[in-house]
């Protein structure tokens, strides 16, 4: 039997449970050794795309988007840049199965999915945020009563929330910038309370949002949808989004939402072998 791996004792407890079940994913079911700790593939297995799916398109998405090599990104199971692929690119290759699960999923009525693209943001940036914020998954699509929509949509893992960078605090101390422009303009939030939009957990969610609805006020989009995708065992964002929201003016809040890995895996239909195997794959792979 190949090792369990190094653990790091500084992890806090949902992060420690997590890096345990990657290390005994790749011991046990991917039956592989591991870089350092238990959660990092060696580099030859990470490039044969051991942490992807191998069925349903999940690596031929990835390598459509990424055609090279990242460690960080396709050897590390514990970080969050791989999981969009393993979530949502077998809908980008089955319409059927997008169109179903979309409507069921968030809860929408569509006629068209336009597309499904992975680290996505709008060109030219500066018509947008005019930053480096993207959409880990994006989904565009025509709904029933023909607006054009999209879905924004932030996977995390274990992350909670993190310190300023130097563009962002640009940003956010600019009373002119983009960010406020667009905070003020969408009429969403309720000005006794936004300047709280700046703390360290509620700036990526704003991010996120300040970039769909960029979409909207650009022309792009009719209406959009911004959703953390996010384990049930990370309470951060549990707090984070109902924290956020209640920085919103009435309906407004349903311009964001939260969904967690659990309610997303058992929202997949298991009539068809091929996406039951899947199905039990997520489950196995991220249900800790």
């Amino acid at each position: 039997m190949k090792k369990l791996g190094k653990q790091y004792k500084q992890d806090y407890d949902f992060k420690r449970r997590a890096r345990l079940h990657q290390s005994l994913f790749r011991r046990d079911i991917l039956a592989v050794d591991c870089n350092e700790y238990g959660n990092r593939l060696l580099d030859a297995d990470a490039k044969n795309l051991l942490n992807y799916y191998d069925q349903l398109n999940v690596r031929k998405a990835l390598r459509e988007r990424y055609p090279n090599y990242s460690r960080s990104r396709d050897a590390d199971m514990l970080r969050s840049e791989h999981i969009p692929f393993n979530f949502f690119a077998p809908l980008k290759f089955d319409l059927v199965l997008a169109k179903d699960m979309i409507c069921r999923v968030f809860g929408v009525n569509l006629k068209e999915i336009i597309r499904i693209e992975f680290e996505y943001a709008p060109k030219p940036k500066t018509d947008y945020l005019n930053d480096g914020t993207a959409f880990d998954t994006y989904i565009e699509f025509i709904s029933s009563n023909d607006s054009r929509c999209g879905i924004g949509i932030e996977v995390k893992y274990t992350e909670k929330s993190y310190k300023i960078g130097e563009r962002e605090q640009v940003n956010v101390s600019d009373k002119n910038s983009k960010y406020w422009s667009l905070t003020t303009s969408s009429k969403l939030f309720d000005d006794a309370s936004v300047n709280k939009l700046i703390d360290d957990d509620m700036r990526q969610i704003w991010r996120n949002h300040l970039l769909g609805l960029s979409m909207i006020n650009n022309g792009a989009l009719d209406e959009f949808l911004s959703v953390i995708l996010f384990p049930s065992g990370n309470h951060h964002f549990v707090k984070a989004i109902s924290t956020y929201k209640s920085l919103m003016l009435g309906s407004a809040k349903n311009t964001i939402n939260g969904l967690t890995f659990e309610e997303y895996i058992s929202s997949i239909d298991e009539n068809v072998p091929d996406i039951k195997d899947w199905k039990d794959y997520l489950d196995k792979r991220y249900i800790v």
